[in-house]
């Protein structure tokens, strides 16, 4: 079924089927979400860090991850 006739069908039903539901939440799991999808490219890199190397790279990670969502969050004020 085309993507196009399942969102017809859904605005007439007035909500997504159990089958819908289903299949999607297998889709997603089965190709992952971004974050899977981050991990996946960032193992290798992480693999051939030191130990050193790889406590400075996480803590820098998640500083830059806490400025991204600090700024986020003042755009949204």
């Amino acid at each position: 079924m085309s993507p196009e006739l399942a969102a017809i069908i859904e605005d007439v039903r007035g909500q997504k089927s159990i089958n819908q539901q289903i299949n999607e939440w297998l889709w997603n799991n089965a190709q992952g979400d971004h974050a899977d999808r981050l991990a996946n490219a960032l193992r290798p890199v992480l693999a051939s860090l030191g130990d050193d190397e790889l406590d400075a790279f996480v803590d820098n990670a998640v500083s830059a991850i806490e400025i991204l969502i600090a700024g986020r969050k003042r755009h949204r004020e």
